[in-house]
């Protein structure tokens, strides 16, 4: 109990500073400082929650890549974000989250209604616009959080903007361990899961390290979305030990990549 209260209240502390900074100072400063202040703000989360950051294979040097990742936690974006400034595609209803909606979307977040098809097009100008202007984007083509055992079939309407873009594609496998290698649970986010019973877990919990596998870059050139898609399946699973779930044809409704 004492290490969660711990947590908690530096959490606490933590998220009032991200709120001051970027009201106050963050719209002042050029945006090689904002990039830089939100890599900070995000390791200092991970960081203040106990879990340990671990990274196995090569980290991209260039900028204006988009990373796809699959997505296991609420925590997963900022375990990315803690190694590059992205900005990352989230579901529109994150954006009323207490506090972390409004970080998310003061901090570059680019939000997707996925009860509106047409609302693709939208996003997909605006992640073209980012990453060829150097930008970092990243997404999780599952479009939904699994429990780490499986890989859902990416989605692969949104990775079209990195063949649009000339933008190199990076998937990066995500997994939450245990000291002792085993699959940690608390970081799970899946079926009626709220963020604060999932944050009350995650901050009770001893040892949490996090991994993030970074697979070999990919040239999106002369790749549809659809190959890009199996690309980035093949990798992650690859990375990760996991069955590979070939992406289905696409239908009419198909949504688009989202945070949970």
């Amino acid at each position: 109990m004492i290490i969660r209260a711990l947590r908690l209240t530096g959490l606490t502390l933590h998220l009032l500073l991200g709120l001051l900074l970027l009201s106050l100072l963050l719209p002042l400063l050029p945006e090689a400082r904002r990039a830089a202040i939100r890599m900070w703000w995000s390791d200092r989360l991970i960081r203040l929650l106990g879990i340990h950051l671990r990274v196995v294979g090569v980290t991209p040097a260039q900028h204006g890549v988009l990373f796809a990742a699959n997505h296991v936690s609420w925590l997963d974006p900022f375990l990315l974000l803690a190694r590059h400034p992205a900005h990352f595609v989230a579901k529109a209803e994150i954006r009323s989250w207490p506090v972390l909606g409004w970080l998310a979307a003061q901090s570059g977040t680019v939000f997707i209604e996925r009860q509106r098809s047409r609302d693709t097009g939208r996003v997909m100008r605006a992640l073209v616009a980012l990453l060829q202007r150097g930008d970092d984007v990243g997404l999780f083509p599952e479009a939904t959080t699994s429990d780490g055992t499986t890989l859902y079939p990416f989605k692969p309407s949104l990775l079209q903007a990195a063949a649009d873009s000339g933008a190199a594609l990076c998937p990066v496998g995500v997994r939450y361990v245990n000291p002792d290698g085993s699959r940690n649970l608390e970081t799970l986010f899946i079926g009626e899961t709220g963020l604060l019973h999932s944050l009350w877990a995650v901050s009770g919990a001893r040892g949490i390290v996090a991994e993030l596998h970074y697979c070999p870059l990919i040239d999106a050139a002369g790749h549809d979305r659809r190959e890009l898609a199996q690309l980035a399946e093949t990798a992650i699973a690859s990375a990760l030990h996991l069955p590979v779930q070939r992406t289905p044809p696409e239908i009419p409704g198909d949504r688009p990549a989202a945070a949970r």
